[in-house]
């Protein structure tokens, strides 16, 4: 999918400020192989799937559902086991056995065909129960997923996989990264905090593979916007990548914001973000002669746009590009990355709400 791109004044920055919120349970797991590749699984539970449309002493049903799944990366294989768990009233296990072992997109229902008691009298349910008629998937409260997955490199395991349904608990804004004399200088600001234990900054040299290097004090709980530094004096000297993540007091953790400093001087922007209407403006400055472009992925690792950037000045040794796109796409976290030759230089997540 390529769209046309204008070019925009230079200076020119909006800023939109605001909470991501998703109504419907979204649940996103994904699994590193030893191998290199990445597996990928997005489950929606859509409707519940009852045995009888008239139930008066108690009920079976199962849960309809839709799925992504892709299998990305150097060496790339079928997986020997893959499984979903879906969690729902009082804990009942709706199982799905048979997803698609290579990847792909569609729907399924579940098999475990889990039952709903009556109180002993009939269309009688007690609490958190409710009619055959009456069930839906917030009302049987199907609001947990787990991945069982095992693969070439992957170990037989069972995870948690996390979802979109609840608030952030910081009201993230940006991570931006400046190469100083004695290090790579990173700044990022939030909005608010809540329970907001601390902040992971994590290395890498690839982009794939990470390794943990300092841990900054969150605010705990904050309605003032605040604004983190941090100077890694260790790996000033070389292109790295960085990833910022979040921590809540419960040990939740939340990936926030990725962010690459080449050898070379780079600057970079994406504004909104969040994005109310999927159109965002990027500026980008290099002093590489190689042609630049942008590419956007989806959370299942999906590219659903790309094109090519248009030079909007030179300055020197300074190449600036500055654009608008119109991504079309819908409510969701996306990752921007931009492109000088067949290299990625800049990484960053885009919110569009």
């Amino acid at each position: 999918m390529r769209k046309s791109l204008k070019p925009a004044m230079l200076g020119f920055m909006v800023s939109l400020y605001s909470l991501f919120f998703v109504n419907q349970l979204h649940a996103q797991c994904s699994v590193v192989s030893a191998n290199g590749y990445v597996v990928n699984v997005s489950i929606i539970p859509k409707t519940i799937v009852v045995s009888s449309s008239n139930c008066p002493w108690g009920y079976n049903y199962n849960v309809n559902f839709d799925y992504n799944i892709s299998i990305t990366g150097p060496g790339a294989a079928a997986q020997y086991t893959l499984q979903a768990l879906i969690y729902c009233v009082n804990n009942q296990i709706n199982g799905a056995y048979s997803l698609p072992l290579g990847g792909g997109s569609g729907s399924a229902v579940t098999t475990t065909n889990p039952s709903i008691p009556h109180n002993g009298t009939a269309y009688g349910y007690n609490a958190p129960y409710v009619n055959c008629t009456n069930a839906t998937v917030a009302t049987m409260q199907c609001n947990s997923i787990d991945l069982i997955i095992q693969g070439p490199g992957i170990p037989y395991q069972q995870i948690h996989c996390n979802n979109t349904i609840s608030v952030l608990p910081v009201e993230f804004l940006y991570l931006e990264g400046e190469k100083k004399e004695n290090g790579n200088l990173l700044t990022w600001a939030v909005e608010s905090e809540s329970r907001n234990d601390y902040f992971t900054l994590e290395t890498s040299t690839d982009g794939t593979n990470w390794k943990e290097f300092a841990k900054v004090k969150g605010a705990g709980n904050s309605t003032e916007a605040k604004t983190y530094t941090f100077l890694d004096t260790k790996n000033g000297k070389e292109s790295t990548y960085y990833k910022l993540s979040q921590t809540d007091f419960d040990g939740t953790r939340n990936e926030l914001a990725l962010k690459f400093i080449p050898q070379s001087e780079v600057e970079f922007r994406v504004y909104p973000n969040p994005s109310s209407d999927s159109k965002v403006h990027i500026d980008f400055s290099n002093t590489s002669d190689d042609e630049s472009s942008v590419t956007v992925k989806n959370e299942l690792g999906q590219i659903v746009f790309q094109s090519g950037l248009e030079a909007a000045e030179r300055s020197g040794k300074k190449t600036y590009y500055s654009t608008d796109l119109d991504l079309e796409q819908p409510a969701g976290v996306y990752l921007v990355e931009v492109y000088s030759g067949n290299q990625v230089v800049e990484r960053s997540k885009l919110v569009i709400r």
